[in-house]
């Protein structure tokens, strides 16, 4: 039924809203007005740095904080309203007080219909908000109006190939992937595309940003030969509008590497990464920090596959062009010096337990879990030793995480433009958890039969492994 709903929907459009919300300063022309606008915009930044940080009881605060000013300086109907809310709303969703954030939504969604019509873009923000928290809690079908209320009111207001549709298009394929149909997933993601040629015209440089975002999506899912499809394809619109020598291939130019990499066709890997590593040498102007970049991704690509003395070589020369500059030493430490960068993935589990047959036995709602190791990485970058250090829940996935975390293989550090032994390196695993509704023993809790291919969150790529 889910999917016959998301199918039907598909031939619709939306439109994207910012990350947060910011208020336009009204006209006003009161200096106390004019302070409290300014006030108000600090606070508003300030909102932005806590949740960045993950500081999210405090951005809490501020932003309940915001929310009752706006209501004293413009009563409880105002669209004034509507920023303070949004971001109370996010705040409250990611630490999991759904309910709360719920109401937040649907009061946003009130005043705006209210004052500025229930077609308004405004209307966007919430929508996709209500959705994100119906999917965390599980409850995919509750997620589907809203994204269909979205879809409708960017229709309405740019068209059916609008532009601004990527957020929906997003939380559709994210909604899709989550009842295990990738087909329908992938047409949410090539949905995006298409507009961009219906606006442009297929071959425009202009289609090439969603071609991208297209190949990310790929990579992400593992399809790699769509990945390498994609990337191939904005390759060529880009040699054939700007040249083979145009820096703008750079990054097709490794997505291409990429999908090699994945299929362990080293040469071929190499191959892109060094095409791509000569068009920024040979640029007239020279970036330096892009071509330590592409140096470490040919390192990385030579420990992948155990060429320690060319691993070595490449990792040498990308760490003497970061150390002649000095505003480069920061991203120095950051890839050569102190990484805990995974190369080749110890398929770590994102997910207990795996499988759900009878999912009625089960929370509908995942849990957040941990579990911080501390590794010793070799110079050629396997694991010789890790530890648990600490998890949450306490012994769930302890076990089966250090025994696959020994397969892996990460980055080496670099002393003086030397790998060397690292001991004491922290790692954060993040994973999702299921309870079950009828409590069993702490020895029985479920882990997983085998291991498991890791994969991004709903929400945020990356938070997986930190």
């Amino acid at each position: 039924m889910i999917m016959k709903r998301l199918a039907l929907i598909l031939i619709l459009a939306l439109g994207a809203p910012a990350a947060f919300a910011f208020q336009t300063a009204p006209d006003a022309a009161a200096e106390s007005n004019q302070v409290w606008l300014a006030e108000q915009r600090r606070m508003n930044q300030r909102f932005v740095e806590l949740f960045r940080e993950r500081r999210y009881e405090e951005g809490e605060e501020l932003a309940r904080s915001l929310l009752l000013r706006a209501e004293e300086n413009y009563g409880y109907d105002a669209t004034e309203l509507l920023a303070p809310l949004i971001n109370l709303a996010t705040v409250q969703r990611v630490q999991g007080r759904y309910s709360d954030a719920l109401f937040h939504y649907e009061r946003h969604i009130a005043i705006a219909g209210r004052r500025l019509g229930y077609d308004a873009l405004e209307l966007l923000n919430p929508l996709h908000g209500i959705a994100r928290t119906h999917i965390r809690m599980g409850d995919y079908e509750a997620a589907i109006e809203p994204l269909a209320r979205a879809l409708r009111i960017t229709h309405a207001n740019s068209g059916i190939y609008s532009l601004e549709q990527g957020a929906t298009r997003d939380l559709l394929s994210d909604l899709a992937l989550a009842e295990g149909d990738l087909e329908q997933a992938n047409l949410h993601q090539r949905v995006q595309v298409r507009a961009h040629e219906r606006r442009y015209g297929p071959g425009d440089l202009r289609t090439v940003p969603a071609l991208y975002k297209l190949g990310e999506w790929y990579e992400r899912t593992r399809q790699t030969a769509l990945q390498r499809r994609a990337y191939a394809a904005a390759d060529r619109i880009i040699q054939s509008a700007s040249g083979e020598d145009s820096l703008e291939r750079v990054e097709a130019l490794r997505g291409q590497a990429s999908s090699f990499l994945r299929e362990s066709r080293r040469e071929k890997a190499e191959e892109f990464f060094r095409r791509a590593l000569s068009i920024v040498r040979t640029h007239p102007i020279q970036d330096i920090l892009q071509q330590a970049r592409l140096l470490i991704d040919i390192g990385d690509t030579h420990t992948i596959f155990n060429r320690q003395p060319n691993a070595r070589d490449t990792y040498r020369e990308a760490w003497e062009l970061l150390s002649a500059d000095d505003e480069a030493l920061d991203l120095r430490a950051e890839l050569l010096q102190n990484p805990v960068i995974p190369l080749r993935s110890a398929r770590l589990p994102v997910q207990v337990p795996r499988e759900m047959s009878n999912s009625s036995r089960y929370e509908s709602q995942p849990r957040a879990g941990s579990v911080v190791l501390q590794l010793t990485i070799e110079q050629d970058g396997t694991v010789s030793a890790a530890q648990v250090l600490e998890s949450e829940p306490s012994g769930m996935i302890d076990d089966i995480v250090v025994a696959l975390i020994k397969g892996a293989k990460f980055r080496p550090q670099m002393r003086d433009g030397e790998p060397v032994r690292a001991e004491d390196v922290l790692y954060r695993h993040r994973f999702r958890w299921y309870k079950r509704r009828d409590p069993e023993p702490a020895d029985d809790m479920p882990v997983p039969s085998e291991p498991v291919d890791e994969e991004r969150p709903l929400e945020v790529p990356g938070a997986t492994e930190t």
